[in-house]
């Protein structure tokens, strides 16, 4: 072989060597790049369900919280509804009371509302007209024996109610129809019933 040849054979060696050199160089950095980039898709990964859960959580807690204030309003109209009916029902029954004991109620309740004070006394159309003149000389009668100051008189016009009355005495009005004592007792119930459901 001659000179020529053996120099051709070694720079190819040599390039030879170099290009294994380059492709061993190049398939390292190919593969600590590809483990990189793994290394990089597993953490967004990793941050991404970690982002989905949280979500998740904060989205199974908002849920529960609007399910269970929904079940608490569901739970407070059926509540307010009862309240009514049981109201609607204590009025027919306030309505339909044995004549000497609403008699007896009015006269009392109308006693104590008069005291010293003297004013006119509103009644339904159909009690006034029935009942009213004999009340008010009962209570005026009662008032006098107890030493009280107080007179009342039966008004000529009608309240647009189903009982009770209502004593007018100038600016003052004392409102003891059924109405308006129910109507006290249906929003102190109303309080109670919230307070229950939102402790």
């Amino acid at each position: 072989m001659d000179a020529l040849e053996k120099m051709k054979e070694t720079i190819l060696q040599e390039a030879q060597l170099k290009a294994d050199e380059i492709v061993k160089a190049a398939t390292q950095d190919a593969e600590r790049i590809l483990q990189e980039a793994r290394a990089e898709a597993a953490r967004k990964r990793d941050e991404e369900l970690a982002r989905a859960r949280e979500k998740a959580q904060e989205n199974a807690r908002r849920t529960a919280t609007l399910a269970d204030l929904d079940a608490r309003k569901q739970l407070l109209a059926v509540k307010e509804e009862l309240i009514g009916e049981a109201f609607s029902e204590a009025k027919s029954r306030l309505a339909s009371l044995e004549p000497e004991v609403y008699n007896g109620y009015l006269k009392k309740a109308l006693f104590s509302a008069a005291s010293d004070r003297c004013g006119d006394v509103i009644m339904c159309e159909q009690e006034r007209l029935a009942i009213g003149e004999k009340i008010v000389a009962e209570v005026n009668a009662e008032l006098a024996k107890s030493g009280n100051n107080g007179k009342v008189r039966l008004d000529d016009i009608s309240g647009d109610f189903i009982g009770g009355f209502v004593l007018s005495s100038g600016k003052v009005e004392v409102n003891c129809t059924f109405d308006a004592i129910l109507a006290r007792e249906y929003e102190a119930l109303l309080v109670e019933v919230a307070g229950i459901l939102f402790d």
